[in-house]
């Protein structure tokens, strides 16, 4: 399996899109909602964290991940003054547990040279595990949202 990553362009936009409504609907549960309310809801949903990426982090890198040539993932890192912001890391339902995300994560650390943050959903315990085992500590947070560091 070879793992790669590329910078994001415009073209990508139907992939991002299908990739973060599908991560939002499973993190929200939303296969359970009406038809006629899940789909304006995710869409807002896509929307909002497309802008709250533009706005919080406008210098943030985005890329693609693929795998074997095949668009797999997303990833948006952010290098700050005195931190690296794993701001997103998503890969599509068919290419998780394959130790994808892991290995961005670790890619990202051993180049770092100073902390390295993030926030994670409180329900993704997948992605929390990951972190977990990857040495990151939780910072703070609610029952919403965890912050974590990577000293």
């Amino acid at each position: 399996m070879t793992v790669s990553t590329r910078p994001e362009t415009s073209e990508d936009e139907p992939f991002v899109r299908q990739l973060v409504l599908a991560t939002v609907a499973q993190e929200l549960g939303a296969a359970l909602w009406p038809d006629a309310v899940r789909g304006p809801l995710l869409e807002i949903q896509y929307s909002s964290r497309r802008k709250s990426i533009r706005d919080s982090y406008p210098g943030a890198s985005s890329a693609i991940v693929s795998v074997d040539g095949q668009d797999a993932g997303w990833l948006v890192v952010a290098e700050l003054e005195d931190e690296i912001r794993l701001v997103e890391i998503m890969i599509d339902g068919g290419h998780q547990r394959q130790g994808i995300g892991s290995g961005l994560a670790k890619g990202i650390l051993a180049r770092a040279g100073k902390p390295v943050r993030l926030t994670v959903s409180a329900t993704n315990t997948g992605a929390l595990h990951l972190y977990e085992r990857l040495g990151f500590r939780r910072t703070g947070g609610n029952q919403v949202r965890h912050y974590m560091e990577y000293p």
